[in-house]
Parts: structure tokens; sequence; C-alpha cells
């Protein structure tokens, strides 16, 4: 259906898929969520209109890309070639520079009452990366969980971490403060002006520490974490789909499933609504370029990038 057009012309469509449990609704312009209808609630914060989209600035629903969150400095090496890119969040380059991923029109392949499958070809030295990059996203809803598929191929060596950047608010309006939040990561990578100092530290024994569940509201006041959370979580290294995070409000729960070896965990402190919604980005840690140890975000010809996220809600 169409849903809109873009400042450049292109036409935004927008697909609800159904199940016995959700009615869920994405459009090909980022390739976003709008929403997620759970027992009658939309429990995904964002613009649900072509208009309010067009003016987010916060990466609602979207896919983000090519390198999903921060790159220190706008600055990288590759091949022993040093790239720059736009430094569109402060000193660093945020969420693909200044026309990511997430404020593209997708293609649209194919849509039923379950799936839609988009694709996207990023060219050659697009936002300052190599390589031209040709991306599908497939969302497949199956009852109580919706799937998204990710995967990438390139013809150079290049960057790629992409990410869903979906804000949830299971109480449907006001805050997520009275939401308590598990993570599934003993460890976790701390950060100075939002950038990794390299460190992986364990969570035992400090604010970071979510093996537990935690409210949201509480863990955000001002003696605690001031702020609010915007950091990177490690995940087990098992193979594979696993939990990653559980998030309750006590009387739904929406766990996210991931083969990433990362998140992050963002608590919307900058959202036009302060805290209205939480962001649970399954991803590649933040600078990877910049730390060696980190696991690599470098893409090489002939490899399938492959990234699955899943939400289930109960």
């Amino acid at each position: 259906m169409h849903f809109g057009t873009t400042s450049q012309g292109e036409d935004m469509e927008v697909f609800s898929l159904l199940s016995s449990q959700l009615e869920v609704r994405i459009t090909n312009y980022g390739a976003r969520v709008l929403s997620v209808v759970h027992q009658g609630v939309d429990v995904l914060y964002g613009p649900k209109t072509a208009e309010e989209l067009l003016a987010d600035t916060c990466y609602c629903g979207a896919v983000c890309g090519r390198v999903a969150n921060r790159i220190a400095g706008g600055v990288f090496e590759l091949g022993g070639r040093e790239y720059r890119l736009a430094t569109n969040n402060g000193p660093n380059h945020l969420h693909g520079g200044l026309c990511g991923f997430s404020d593209k029109v997708w293609t649209v392949d194919s849509v039923s009452d379950t799936a839609v499958a988009m694709s996207l070809v990023s060219p050659d030295g697009e936002e300052g990366y190599p390589g031209t990059v040709c991306v599908k996203a497939v969302y497949e809803l199956e009852g109580d969980t919706l799937h998204l598929h990710l995967e990438a191929r390139t013809d150079a060596t290049t960057l790629l971490n992409l990410t869903n950047h979906a804000y949830w608010n299971l109480n449907g309006s006001g805050t997520m403060d009275d939401h308590l939040l598990q993570v599934c990561a003993s460890a976790y990578t701390p950060m100075v002006a939002n950038i990794p100092t390299g460190s992986i530290l364990p969570v035992a024994g400090t604010l970071y520490d979510l093996t537990t569940p935690a409210c949201l509201g509480e863990r955000n006041a001002a003696d605690a974490i001031s702020g609010g959370y915007d950091d990177n979580y490690v995940l087990p290294t098992t193979q594979g789909v696993k939990t990653a995070a559980v998030l309750t409000n006590g009387m739904r729960t929406l766990r996210v499933a991931t083969n990433a070896p990362g998140m992050q965990v963002y608590t919307g402190d900058y959202l036009p609504l302060k805290r209205g919604g939480v962001a649970l980005e399954a991803q590649n840690f933040p600078d990877s370029p910049h730390h060696a140890h980190f696991p690599t975000i470098e893409l090489q010809p002939g490899e399938v990038y492959s990234r699955t996220i899943s939400w289930q809600l109960s």
C-alpha cells in the first residue's frame, strides 16, 4: 500500500504482516518496522505516519548500515588505505553516515501475509565506504515471533555491521521506566564519550550488571546510570541464534534472540519523549576497526554476511 513520497519523489510503501498473535507494519523506507501490535497495544515507539517518519532522526525501527553504531573520528584503515567518513555524531561516524541504509527506499522483492523481502544496492564509495554491497532484508512473522534475516555480499573488501533500531515500550505509551531488563551478557565494553576504550570487563559488581532483571527507571536515576544506558554488551560466543535480552513490564514480555556478538542497550534518553522506548540493538561491537581484538566487521568478496534477530512477545 502506498505510504508516502520522499523529497526525491520516491514512493514509500507499507505492508501488514498478520498472525494470530501479532500485527506488524513494515515500510520499505529504511526497511523499518513501524508498529508491532500485541493484544491491541502497539509496543513499538516511533513515528506512525509518513510525515513523522521522514522527520525522524532517531533511526526508529530502521535497518542501520553500512556500519551501525560509531566509528571514532569517522576514519578507518583497510588494506593499507585510509578511508574518511562523515562525522554525523559529534566527532564520530554513526549508523552509516549522512544518508545510511535507514534513509534509503529499499526495493520490495516479495510480499505475503506473513513475510516481506527487500533489497538494497549500496554502490562503491557511498558514504565513503569501499565496494558495492548488495543487502537483503527479510521480515517473517511466525505466531508470536517476528524474525529479521539480513544477508549481504560485496565485490571488494569493506566494512559491514547491520542492526535493527527498534525502540520497545511494552506499555504502548508513556515511558518504559517501569520495565525490567535482563541482558544475557557477563561482560561489556566500557565507553568514554560513546567510544569503547578497548577493554572488555565483567559486569559483576557494576551498575551495568543486567544478568538478573533490573528496573530501568531505578537504574536511570540521577544517582545511578546518569544519562541512561547507551552501552555495548558482549553476548555469549556460542554459535547460532541465542536469547540475548528479556524485557518485561509485568503484563507482557519481549525476548530478543540473535546470532550477533554484541548488543547495544540504549534507553532512549535523547528521544523526543525521553525514555519513550528502549533500543536493544543486536550488532557487532562499536568502533571495531580500531580494536583488533573485537569481532571483525570486515566483509570479503565471496563471503556472505548473515545476521538474524528475532523478537518474541508473550
